[in-house]
């Protein structure tokens, strides 16, 4: 199971990677770049269930509960950081996994240990080294609205790995294909009037777009639904004290050091013992 895991945390690793290099950072761009992502995972999920789709009571709430979760999550997030700090919000965003390890240890009673405690504060302090910088409170003047997008940014971020993790242990995880088709409907849907309300679907902004910000989309439609479907599973099947930390620690430490690799950013000190702090936190959670 730990490889799924490895994997998983590469795809979205090098979907970071890639969303870097799409520069696809404007309101007016991301919600035509989502609706391209939802067209992709709608496709493959068909193929994948080969054109047979099983729908019942469960599988569609679930699928509508995660594909608005999704489109919610991805919204506020956009909203956060086109209005503060990237570095913040990106801290605020990273903090989300506090919340779904304390959600899953009341609701489904996991076990905690010591080890684990201690490996979560760890991984609390080097996800702050990793992303927090002195100069994003200085530089960066927050919109009056940042601070509620930044809360709601937190809430369904937490709220992505909550719905995986309640999916999980409902006793539907069989049927993940099949909910997350009917989330990617969901998703198409919701995108798809977003981009009218906000004129997105226009001629002249449809033809604005180049052939390798539609690229963009395609790869990254396909490494987030296969990362995303591994996640699903992944949750339903290990603590929450040890996914959610490998998880969204992994992502962020790989994708600094594949930032450093192929878009050639530069990690200062304090980045670089974060990702030391982190590596060994995860492995403590992990392991011990």
């Amino acid at each position: 199971m730990y490889y799924m895991l490895l994997f998983s945390i590469a795809a979205a690793s090098f979907n970071s990677v890639l969303l870097n290099k799409a520069k696809v950072s404007k309101n007016g761009d991301v919600f035509p770049f989502n609706l391209i992502v939802s067209l992709i995972w709608c496709a493959i999920l068909f193929v994948a269930n080969k054109g047979q789709v099983t729908i019942s009571p469960q599988i569609i709430f679930w699928g509508i509960l995660y594909g608005l979760t999704q489109t919610c999550f991805i919204s506020f997030k956009t909203a956060a950081m086109s209005t503060g700090s990237v570095a913040i919000t990106t801290l605020i965003g990273n903090s989300s996994l506090l919340i779904s390890i304390f959600v899953s240890l009341i609701i489904w009673k996991e076990q905690v240990t010591i080890a684990d405690i201690i490996g979560l504060a760890l991984l609390a302090a080097a996800i702050f080294m990793c992303t927090y910088t002195k100069d994003a409170t200085k530089s960066t003047k927050h919109n009056r609205l940042w601070k509620y997008f930044a809360v709601l940014f937190l809430i369904f971020a937490a709220g992505v790995g909550i719905v995986f993790k309640a999916f999980g242990k409902s006793g539907n995880l069989e049927y993940c294909g099949d909910m997350m088709f009917v989330s990617s409907i969901v998703m198409i849907i919701s995108n798809l009037v977003i981009c009218l309300a906000t004129g997105n679907l226009k001629q002249n902004k449809i033809t604005a777009h180049s052939k390798s910000f539609i690229a963009f989309a395609v790869v990254s439609g396909i490494l987030s639904c296969l990362y995303n479907r591994l996640n699903i599973f992944l949750t339903g099947n290990m603590d929450a004290l040890i996914f959610f930390p490998s998880f969204n620690g992994g992502v962020m430490f790989l994708s600094a050091v594949l930032s450093a690799l192929i878009c050639r950013e530069k990690l200062r000190f304090t980045q670089i013992i974060g990702l030391v702090v982190g590596i060994f936190a995860i492995c403590l959670i992990g392991i011990l």
